[in-house]
């Protein structure tokens, strides 16, 4: 779950992309065609908010390196998560990727244009979040996850080490089936959607772009809160 002072960031990091222009800048965003569809760049920001990826980037008017933080952010998130197990660094980062692609599949982020006003459109964020409330609970009692325990315990009261275990083949193998065993049965909410309202904003490539007018309520909305 990402900290809310993470959240404070990661928006306030993306406004200072887009503010501070002034005099013949402010005229050429008032005036400036954006070159991509609202929705498009939505999409964008939603797929950043969630995955810490996207293929959107260019039509958001957003970088590599402008979401470099906001990306090793939430990423780190799910690293971090899954370091808890019994894994090695290699399995960690396998993990990690096996569940960016499932969570991606499973939300099935969309966006449509709703209004195509050429100064205020308005675009349909759709996607089915992660229930994880429920997944909690989840992890309580899932047999998996349970299996793994106990054998780790075993394991380590035979004397093998969590360094041992990191390193052993076998171990990691079985550790690996029972977490994508349980990543498989994560509940999910129900698909949902919002409005977001857009704006013009200026790049930092000078360019005009359109953007959430409250890119908080798109984070907020594709991590359920």
């Amino acid at each position: 779950m990402l900290k809310k002072s993470f959240v404070a960031l990661a928006v306030l990091s993306l406004m200072v992309l887009f503010t501070g222009c002034g005099g013949d800048d402010q005229k050429k965003a008032a005036t400036e065609k954006p070159a991509y569809s609202a929705d498009k760049a939505v999409l964008a920001y939603a797929e950043m908010y969630a995955f810490g990826v996207t293929d959107h980037l260019s039509e958001a008017g957003l970088t590599e390196k402008d979401i470099e933080q906001i990306s090793d952010n939430i990423v780190g998130e799910f690293v971090q998560s899954f370091a808890q197990f019994p894994l090695n660094e290699e399995n960690v980062a396998a993990m990690t990727t096996s569940y960016l692609a499932k969570l991606m599949l499973a939300m099935d982020i969309k966006t449509t244009l709703k209004t195509d006003d050429p100064e205020n459109p308005v675009v349909t964020l759709t996607a089915t979040t992660v229930n994880e409330a429920e997944a909690a609970k989840m992890a309580e009692t899932n047999p998996d996850i349970l299996g793994l325990g106990v054998a780790l315990g075993q394991l380590q009261s035979e004397g093998h080490t969590l360094d041992q275990l990191k390193n052993n083949p076998e171990f990691q193998k079985a550790a690996m089936e029972c977490i994508d065993n349980f990543i498989n049965e994560i509940p999910l909410n129900p698909e949902k959607s919002i409005d977001v309202p857009c704006e013009k904003a200026q790049g930092s490539d000078g360019k005009v772009y359109w953007a959430p007018k409250d890119p908080a309520a798109v984070m907020n909305f594709v991590h359920n809160k």
